[in-house]
């Protein structure tokens, strides 16, 4: 029995129909996968900033216990005491956030830190996140209805 030439390349291979209907599936599933792998980034990114706030808040009270004081001089706010490795998220790469003192919070006996976002992660849901030398946690410039234990879990 001998097949006809068209029969025979008719089944090897796909109709437009169906590689439209593929080029659709992927671009669904694309569209739902892709803003959840970007909050995946932006949720690391945060962690990260965090991490590094907590290793510049160790830091100063690293400082504290040796000098009695956050500031090397007593007096002045200009002359902080942060390393400047600990002032850029991450330390090698694309700067994510920037570590440093909230204006006017550098007392002997206190501070606030903030990491501000910078770079890819300017306009973050979570704004500034903040720190204080009580431990308190707080956010700056967040969108509304963001909580603090939102961007600090």
């Amino acid at each position: 029995m001998k097949t006809s030439f068209a029969s025979r390349h008719r089944a090897l291979g796909f109709t437009l129909i169906e590689v439209m209907i593929v080029v659709a599936i992927v671009a669904i599933l694309a569209s739902i996968a892709l803003p959840s792998y970007l909050e995946s980034i932006r949720k690391s990114r945060r962690a990260e900033a965090r991490a590094q706030l907590m290793e510049a808040m160790q830091y100063m009270q690293r400082f504290y216990s040796q000098n009695d004081n956050f500031k090397r001089a007593v007096g002045t706010e200009a002359d902080m005491v942060l390393p400047d490795a600990l002032m850029v998220v991450p330390r090698q790469g694309a700067q994510t956030y920037t570590i440093d003192f909230v204006t006017g919070t550098l007392q002997p006996g206190s501070f606030t830190l903030a990491a501000i976002p910078a770079g890819a992660m300017k306009g973050d849901r979570c704004g500034t996140l903040q720190i204080n030398s009580a431990g308190r946690r707080t956010i700056v410039d967040a969108r509304p209805g963001v909580t603090a234990d939102d961007c600090w879990r």
